[in-house]
């Protein structure tokens, strides 16, 4: 928990306070969530699991783009909080 200072006598802002932080929570969980199945899915390959099926193993430039990729992603996820509107009450 984190205190919140209300700057106007207003409680609307209260509520404004209350559904950013809701969304925001909502977008860590997602960015985590994409995280992980990133990790679950990509880390075995890049460790050569296929190497026995395919005989040929992951290039480090690709994992590397690929680790890139899934930083991007959840950076552009993040990013997207800057187009929070307010809810009209």
């Amino acid at each position: 928990t984190a205190p919140a200072l209300l700057m106007r006598s207003s409680l609307h802002s209260l509520l404004t306070f209350l559904d950013v932080s809701r969304v925001v929570f909502r977008r860590i969980k997602l960015n985590f969530v994409w995280a992980s199945m990133y990790n679950v899915v990509c880390i075995p390959i890049a460790a050569g699991i296929l190497y026995p099926a395919a005989d040929r193993g992951l290039p480090p430039v690709v994992a590397g783009l690929l680790m890139i990729a899934s930083s991007l992603t959840v950076m552009v996820s993040s990013l997207s909080l800057k187009l929070y509107r307010e809810p009209k009450c």
